[in-house]
């Protein structure tokens, strides 16, 4: 199959001459269009210049060709200027180009020459040498951590310093470990990388500081202060040059220059925001106090106040007399505020995490941070201006259309009112960015999260919204991931890029410590109606007395929330591996919430869970059924989770895992009435469920094809289609079974259309019965939305986000063409057999008996008594 040119679009719209500016972006392509032996090429389509780049597979098609290519350039840029390349296959006989990227080791140091400027990394140091030229002295650099008395930790390696990623584009040196206490306690863990570029002097850096101790959560409550907390002082870089003589510091793009003597102090601090609500609680400490001491940034020369401001976007840097530069900046600056950039003396200081603040910093339990920033070695003291708003790179949508790269995506149907609520996320008064402004969703552990101004519905007027944090419920980030794809605007990709970082870092429990069911869990968004104080992004806080869940009052990472395929998208969009990862953190945490790891006393009380109250119904004279997991957005949740992993690892064992939990999830000859479905408040979470059959159904049919199991799993989706039909109505039609009769019960209804319309793409013989029910709900419910006050909250706009595209039926074609009819074969009864909970009694005890260690059971009983 041929290889169509892939446009990649590039539009200027700061005003900034780019000169060798590093793009990196995922690019799906079509089943079969290129193999992992064929070569690409990259063309300026204004003058046929080839534009050298490096690519590597990130995902495959069953067939093994390549199904998302990651792919890095070098580009050059007029200001305000539009530039268009193309991706084409390169020819076999094609010259490529030796990349001046060099590594060796040499005198126990890692080397690295870039064609420009040569790295020296020694081995079990957290620091590095730039040197250009043989003459020429180096530009020491290094990476501190003080504790809350001010001392110096010290660095100890678990994985030195290597070469992770290299090519003709750029080199990543990265390293792994722990910083140490004076005392020899551990501080916390590092995660650090460069990324080095071809015949350029200017390095990315991205430091991980974590903490992978568990919370206590005493009570199932997250609140700062926790004993698993970690507190220092200062994380920073420092760039050291030799007898440097003058300093400058600009506080942002359109902003003057400020110069000094190089023996003075110029430095910019961030203390907060800058906003209207600077001082919110949203930035209290685990004493309650508010932790923002001014508003904005202050500049100092020396100790004189030169400048204050509210929101720095700095560049700054050092030279000397014989003509060595050194410049410094900090991705999302004041929006990860406390920050800080200056010189003092003959030193760069980049302040990830500055000393100046009024209080320590906590890193609670299972937390960390990944910040990024840049270094630049040469004289033109722009060269780093792009870092302030770097290009993103659009593709066409019609590509990803074409490439079969989202499910239900077409790029050439009209606007419709689903499409115009949506805008009003980016354009409408209380549109994503102007939350963030309401509670000052602005600082390092808060940037990129969503403010769940819903949550502020049955406040009394006049009282200060309460602090509330969305975390990514309903997959903000993969609404965020498709709008951007459908339209190529970059707000899509900032709130996009924004949360799922976020989210890899604040939101998931980056610890081994604790028990499986809560290990590398999703925090849920922060309980309903009430105010977060100081749980942070943690759900349940001390000082709540009550919760919105009747009866409960704490708890930690559950089923109901889990959403990975928004991080999928970013991976695959980005080829950022830290999202990469998270999906399969998150999977790995649904399994062995779902199944288990093993050991005596788990699988007893698994057995105490799913198989006895089995055995109490058969001893009552009841018929229990075949099913395992609950009919719930949380079994909805580990079907994605799954479905996730296995796009990215198709020969892992996700197929096999989906398909069982479908087998023991739903069946065609389900009695559905007994599933108290219509329960609104407890049965509405099965649209989830059913929305992750039809992704099921979808994907396997796109993929494998059409089996035996396929037509089962069919079957027993129109089943419930076909139950839905007849009985389901409108949430708000019986507003009085509601708790909170509120604008989000309307937006889940597109659920249901969705699923409506999903039912008659694969039923096409009562396609136009489904396509009619479907399309009523949809009408009803946007014109419901279009007149209600709420339709701007966050959760009405993350559901409409991620409902989007289901109601165009573009696949109605596809399974009508591909329509091999299976013969519908008798699949048995959905009713538990006594030999069939014989044989998972004998099981769950075997597995019992097996896994058991002492110490396996040690530490189940230890994780759960503290």
């Amino acid at each position: 199959m041929d290889m169509e040119p892939i446009n990649i679009h590039l539009n200027e719209h700061a005003g900034i001459a780019r000169s060798g500016e590093p793009i990196q972006l995922g690019v799906p392509l079509s089943k079969g269009a290129l193999q992992t032996h064929e070569k690409l090429q990259l063309i300026n389509s204004s003058n046929n210049e080839v534009i050298q780049c490096q690519s590597e597979p990130m995902v495959f098609w069953p067939d093994g060709s390549v199904r998302w290519l990651k792919l890095s350039f070098l580009v050059s840029q007029a200001p305000s200027t539009d530039l268009t390349l193309n991706l084409t296959k390169a020819d076999a006989e094609a010259d490529q180009q030796p990349s001046p990227i060099q590594y060796r080791f040499e005198e126990n140091n890692l080397c690295v020459t870039t064609g420009l400027s040569e790295f020296r990394f020694p081995m079990g140091e957290l620091r590095w040498d730039t040197s250009q030229g043989a003459q020429a002295p180096a530009i020491s650099q290094e990476v501190t951590v003080t504790t809350t008395s001010g001392a110096h930790c010290s660095t100890v390696m678990d994985t030195n310093w290597h070469v992770t990623e290299a090519g003709p584009i750029s080199a990543t040196v990265s390293a792994e470990g722990s910083w140490q206490a004076p005392d020899q306690t551990r501080l916390a863990r590092f995660r650090f990388s460069l990324r080095l570029f071809a015949n350029s002097s200017t390095v990315e850096l991205q430091t991980c500081i974590h903490n992978p101790r568990r919370a206590q959560h005493p009570g199932g409550l997250w609140d700062l202060g926790d004993p698993g907390s970690i507190h220092f002082q200062a994380l920073t870089v420092r760039a050291k040059l030799s007898n440097a003589s003058k300093t400058w510091l600009t506080p942002g793009l359109n902003q003057p220059k400020f110069e000094s003597d190089a023996g003075k102090q110029l430095y910019l601090y961030q203390d907060s925001s800058g906003g209207d609500h600077w001082q919110s609680r949203n930035h209290i400490n685990a004493e309650g106090r508010i932790t923002t001491s001014f508003r904005g940034y202050r500049v100092h020369n020396a100790d004189e106040l030169i400048q204050s401001g509210d929101r720095a976007s700095p560049i700054a840097g050092l030279s000397n007399q014989a003509g060595q530069y050194v410049h410094g900046s900090m991705k999302h600056f004041w929006q990860n505020f406390p920050s800080a950039i200056g010189t003092k003396e003959n030193v760069l200081i980049l302040g990830l995490f500055p000393a100046d603040t009024a209080y320590p910093y906590e890193l609670q339990g299972g937390e960390r941070k990944t910040q990024t920033a840049w270094l630049h070695s040469g004289e033109d003291s722009s060269a780093l201006h792009w870092t302030q708003a770097p290009l993103v790179p659009t593709l066409d949508p019609e590509h990803y259309e074409k490439t079969d790269a989202f499910d239900w995506f077409e790029t050439k149907r009209p606007r419709d009112l689903l499409d115009d609520l949506i805008q009003e996320g980016l354009d409408g008064e209380s549109n994503f960015f102007a939350k963030r402004e309401v509670i000052d969703e602005y600082g390092w552990r808060n940037f990129g999260d969503i403010f769940a101004d819903h949550e502020t519905l049955y406040q009394a007027d006049g009282e200060s919204p309460y602090i509330s944090h969305y975390n990514n419920q309903y997959d903000a980030i993969y609404g965020f991931a498709r709008q951007f794809a459908l339209s190529g605007d970059r707000r899509w990709f900032e709130l996009m890029d924004d949360l799922a970082r976020h989210v890899s870092d604040i939101d998931i429990y980056h610890t081994e410590e604790d028990r499986s069911e809560y290990n590398n869990g999703l925090f849920w968004h922060t309980d309903h109606y009430l105010d977060a104080h100081t749980s942070t992004h943690r759900t349940f806080s001390r000082h709540n007395k009550t919760s919105s869940t009747p009866g409960q009052t704490g708890g930690g990472p559950a089923a109901e929330h889990c959403y990975t395929t928004g991080l999928l998208y970013h991976y695959l969009m980005t080829g950022n591996e830290d999202s990469r990862k998270a999906v399969f953190d998150l999977v790995s945490w649904m399994v062995a919430l779902h199944e288990g790891e093993g050991g005596f006393f788990e699988q007893v009380f698994a057995l105490k869970k799913y198989e006895l109250p089995k055995l109490q119904a058969f001893l009552k004279g009841q018929s229990p059924t075949l099913h395992r997991f609950p009919f719930t957005r949380g079994t909805g949740n580990y079907l994605n989770a799954l479905m996730d992993a296995w796009l990215l690892d198709p020969s892992g064992p996700w197929l096999s895992k989906v398909e069982n939990v479908l087998d023991n999830t739903i069946h065609p000859s389900d009695e559905i009435q007994k599933r108290d479905l219509l329960s609104i408040e407890t049965g509405w979470s099965y649209l989830i469920l059913l929305t992750s059959v039809a992704r099921y159904l979808r994907q396997r049919h796109q993929l494998i094809g059409k089996d035996e199991h396929w037509s089962y799993i069919n079957l027993a989706f129109l089943h419930y289609i076909e139950w839905m039909e007849q009985n389901e109505t409108l949430f708000l039609s019986a507003s009085e079974r509601l708790e909170y009769p509120n604008a989000t019960w309307a937006a889940q209804d597109i659920r249901k259309s969705s699923i409506m319309f999903r039912g008659a793409v694969s039923c096409p013989e009562k396609y136009e019965k489904y396509a009619k029910k479907g399309k009523i709900w949809f009408d009803n419910t946007l014109t419901y939305l279009a007149h209600s006050h709420e339709r701007h909250y966050s959760r009405v706009q993350i559901i409409l986000l991620q409902n989007h595209g289901f109601h165009r039926l573009m696949d109605v074609g596809a399974f009508n063409k591909a329509k091999d009819q299976i013969e519908n074969q008798p699949f048995g009864s959905p009713n538990l057999k006594w030999s069939v909970l014989f044989r998972r009694i004998f099981l769950r005890l075997s597995r019992a008996l097996m896994t058991f260690r002492p110490s396996r059971e040690l530490a189940w009983l230890k994780t759960r008594l503290k």
